[in-house]
């Protein structure tokens, strides 16, 4: 299962580099990564795709983990598994 991880950062050298180590060092594999652009001058939101590499990984115990990181002010997480597969 794909999960999308929406955190919310302090733009500061070697932060995405912090987030990014954190996730893979928790045994998540990180499919994809965005940075939108922000509005406000203080704060950066990056998006993660990310997917555990075993099933005793947890989506909450890792936004926990992320949510302690130096300068990260929010994170949300979301599902990106489709709710139903279409038959073939």
């Amino acid at each position: 299962m794909t999960d999308r991880i929406e955190i919310e950062f302090r733009p500061s050298e070697g932060a995405i580099l912090r987030l990014i180590g954190l996730v893979e060092r928790r045994g998540f594999e990180v499919r994809g990564v965005d940075l939108p652009q922000m509005n406000t001058q203080s704060d950066a939101r990056m998006d993660l795709m990310v997917q555990p590499r075993d099933a005793g990984r947890k989506m909450s115990t890792l936004c926990a983990q992320i949510a302690k990181i130096y300068g990260v002010s929010a994170v949300r997480s979301a599902s990106l598994t489709p709710a139903y597969e279409a038959a073939s």
